[in-house]
């Protein structure tokens, strides 16, 4: 599935309503994506979450009005769906570094965030290293916490913390079993739960605090990361559907997905059909 020719129509649609409220739900049923992928795949290629690329678009409209038509920052900041005159000022001021007063004097140095355009050339000459497993249903026992696609980076903490009260070493029966970072999203939300866990075998006991996921037989297409640094893997997600995808007869086929770590490598599974 060419997700880059699917996001690109998201794009083109939140330029032609950036004076509307947008409702992400009806983008992605309309690219015949879950809202929860919508949002996944949006910010793998465009590297910033639909709702920070649709603030940054609007505040760059906003400050053209009020720099070259002088316009009433009240009506701007209703204009571009704004809650209050209060919160305008504070998100225009972070992104700018002057308030919508300044921005309205002249000579005053503003931002610019470009509706992005993109590209359907891929570069050729990079390697991607993957395989297809047909792999039969399966269970995962995993410490599970609730996170957004803008909440997201606060991930390596969660893993930090179980790190750090000695969870992560006892699920992983002392290191000696692989480790899963598991996504599971929602048919109808932007949220997701994440889990930390692993794999069970067939005489595994579930362990307290924990829940069991379960994974219905499919088949994966797995890449192997060069590198285990957070920024690798975000840079693999990033190609996966920039460039895989995009080439490939196969599209997602759950709202599922995991990562795996042992003691060398990185590994990202994604379920797949045709």
């Amino acid at each position: 599935m060419n997700y880059i020719v699917e996001i690109q129509k998201a794009l083109d649609y939140i330029e032609s309503h950036l004076e509307e409220d947008i409702n992400y739900e009806k983008i992605a049923k309309e690219l015949g994506l879950s809202s929860f992928y919508f949002h996944r795949i949006f910010s793998s290629i465009i590297g910033m979450s639909p709702a920070e690329y649709i603030r940054n678009r609007r505040l760059t409209c906003a400050a053209d009005e009020l720099s070259v038509y002088k316009s009433n920052i009240l009506d701007v900041a209703i204009k571009y769906q704004f809650s209050s005159n209060e919160s305008f000022t504070r998100a225009f001021t972070k992104f700018h570094n002057v308030t919508p007063k300044m921005a309205k004097l002249n000579g005053t140095k503003l931002k610019i965030f470009s509706k992005i355009q993109l590209s359907l050339n891929i570069d050729g000459g990079n390697m991607m290293n993957y395989r297809i497993e047909n792999k039969e249903a399966f269970k995962i026992c995993a410490l599970i916490r609730d996170f957004s696609i803008e909440t997201r980076n606060e991930i390596p903490k969660f893993w930090d913390e179980i790190k750090a009260n000695g969870k992560l070493k006892e699920i992983s029966k002392d290191f000696t079993r692989c480790t899963l970072g598991v996504c599971i999203g929602e048919n109808d939300a932007k949220e997701y739960r994440y889990g930390i866990g692993i794999e069970m075998e067939e005489n595994d006991q579930q362990m307290p605090e924990t829940e069991i996921i379960n994974v219905a037989k499919s088949k994966w297409v797995v890449f192997k990361c060069e590198g285990n640094k957070a920024e690798d893997i975000n840079k693999l997600w990033s190609r996966i559907y920039k460039e895989y995808f995009v080439t490939s007869e196969y599209k997602q086929s759950m709202n599922i997905d995991f990562e795996l770590y042992d003691e060398k490598d990185t590994e990202i599974w994604i379920p797949i059909c045709k």
